[in-house]
């Protein structure tokens, strides 16, 4: 325990010492705008403090609307995803649908909810969900399939219902597949939720990034103070996650510690 948190210590140092030495080169070129191509970690830091109600406002406002998209994709992905486990029929002709919706780019998708709801809110909602949904569906399905001959032999032996053969063996097959693809889908969600402030939202940290580079004094040190702000939010996503993979799978989780 104590080698892995020093190992990301050491990680995290590493990273800081890596970006004041490429911001010193950067802003040792010429010109007079060299000092907000790539600023320091400590200038980011005083710009968001200056800066904090309005990137607060931002963030939260980003950040939320990202999270309901989350959850309700998660619960929609994995409700269909035990439906289609009940549904062999139903599996073999929707999980290529499923593989091929993910190949649609999120960025052109963006205008069509747009043109849909007309409302920036139910869209980044809707965006954040789609792109979850997928995510859980995919991983749910392909982790209740894990299950080992000797478990279905055993559970069979024992001629257990449906709803305990789902209880007790499906399920916790399945819910390291889910939490990995709650993983993938957490930070992906808040990218769906920038992109719509990209396409023309009137508030949110996308729209603070646009602002920053078109109107405002700062520049891009601007975008680059929102940028931090949302890979915090993004790991805030990925650490939510990891914890309820501890409280609800904790036998993989001090299996995936003792292994890494």
């Amino acid at each position: 325990m104590a080698h892995s948190v020093m190992k990301k210590v050491v990680y995290v140092l590493g990273a800081f010492l890596l970006w004041y030495l490429l911001a010193f080169i950067v802003q040792s070129g010429t010109g007079s705008l060299a000092h907000i191509k790539l600023p320091y970690p400590h200038q980011l830091v005083e710009l968001i403090y200056v800066q904090r109600s309005e990137l607060a406002g931002a963030a939260w406002l980003t950040l939320i609307q990202a999270v309901i998209g989350f959850v309700v994709g998660s619960v929609v992905g994995l409700a269909f995803a035990v439906f289609l486990t009940r549904a062999i029929w139903l599996e073999s002709g929707f999980t290529p649908l499923l593989l091929a919706a993910q190949m649609v780019p999120v960025v052109a998708l963006v205008p069509l909810a747009q043109s849909i709801f007309r409302n920036d809110t139910v869209t980044r909602t809707f965006i954040a969900a789609f792109i979850t949904f997928f995510a859980v569906t995919v991983a749910v399905v392909r982790g209740m399939k894990m299950m080992t001959s000797e478990a279905r032999e055993l559970v069979h032996s024992y001629d257990a219902s449906k709803w305990a053969r789902f209880r007790y063996l499906e399920f916790p097959a399945a819910l390291p597949m889910l939490f990995s693809g709650l993983r993938i889908a957490a930070p992906l969600s808040l990218v769906g939720s920038i992109l719509v402030d990209f396409t023309g939202a009137q508030a949110g940290l996308g729209y603070v990034m646009v602002a920053a580079v078109t109107l405002s004094a700062t520049g891009a040190m601007g975008a680059w103070g929102a940028l931090i702000i949302l890979f915090a939010m993004g790991f805030l996503m990925i650490w939510a996650v990891n914890f309820a993979e501890r409280l609800f799978a904790p036998w993989y989780a001090i299996l995936t510690d003792s292994t890494g």
